[in-house]
Parts: structure tokens; C-alpha cells; sequence
């Protein structure tokens, strides 16, 4: 049998890494929104590269952690998932379609969109692997994976 290897030339991004994920889209988050750059994101697109800033974050782990762990102590400190709160008993799964509800309906720039949408990046795996709020998160992680993050 023979094997015939494809020159490695062109076409590929090479090893991005996780945590190169992150940095990139953390950039074009400063630029894009809060910086004075010759690009500005819109809404949608503040949003959906926050969610993949903030999936990549999760990834890479290590300081890009500690966002996911603020925004964890901030449910659990207002009683989500934790039986009786100030709101009463709030599931994980209530706070993700909160979220949900905040992106459809509230009037979002694009700052608050970025922000927002980062929360959902962070809330949206505690609900678990198996729930449907996993789903993005997953698709992200997918496409990272594609581009060797």
C-alpha cells in the first residue's frame, strides 16, 4: 500500500491553541467595540464573537478561566441552582433562558451584546452536556477544534 502526503503548504491556519483562540477574539472584541478601530462589530456580530471568546475561554482554561468563575459565583450568589434564593427556587435552566429572553428581546448594542453574550458562554455548560443549552457551546468547541484551537 502506498501513502502519499499532501505538501504542507497554504490553506491551513496552522496550531492556533485554545488559548491563541481566545487571545484573537478577546482583540477583536477591544477593537471591534470598546476600541476606536477602523472595524466595528454590530450587535449580532459583537455577539457571536464574545460566545466564541468566551467558549474558547473555557478551553484554554488557566487566566481565561476566571471570568467563567465570576460568572458562576454571581448565579450562585443570587441562588440559581441552589434550592431557595432571593427569587426562589431558580434553576440553571430558568437563568439560560433568561439569557435567551435578554438577547431576543432587550435593546442590545453592541457592548452589552459582547458582555451578554460571554454570560451565556459561561451559563450555558452548567446546564449540562446533555441539555439543549449545551448545544452552542458544543457547535464553538466544533469549530475551534476545525481551525486546530
Amino acid at each position: 500500500m502506498q501513502h502519499i502526503a499532501a505538501a504542507a503548504s497554504g490553506g491551513t491556519f496552522d496550531y492556533v491553541g485554545a488559548g491563541g483562540l481566545a487571545l484573537v477574539a478577546t482583540a477583536v472584541l477591544i477593537f471591534g467595540v470598546i476600541g476606536k478601530g477602523s472595524r466595528k462589530l454590530n450587535t449580532l456580530w459583537a455577539g457571536i464573537t464574545a460566545f466564541v471568546a468566551g467558549s474558547a475561554y473555557i478551553a484554554a482554561g488557566k487566566i481565561w478561566a476566571s471570568p467563567q468563575q465570576v460568572v458562576e459565583q454571581g448565579w450562585t450568589g443570587i441562588g440559581v441552582g441552589g434550592g431557595a434564593g432571593p427569587f426562589g427556587d431558580v434553576g440553571i435552566g430558568a437563568a439560560c433562558g433568561l439569557l435567551v429572553v435578554i438577547m431576543v428581546f432587550a435593546p442590545l448594542n453592541p457592548a452589552r451584546s459582547a458582555v451578554l453574550s460571554l454570560v451565556a458562554a459561561f451559563t450555558w455548560p452548567m446546564a449540562g452536556t446533555g441539555s439543549i443549552w449545551a448545544v452552542p457551546g458544543q457547535f464553538f468547541a466544533a469549530l475551534s477544534m476545525m481551525v486546530g484551537a
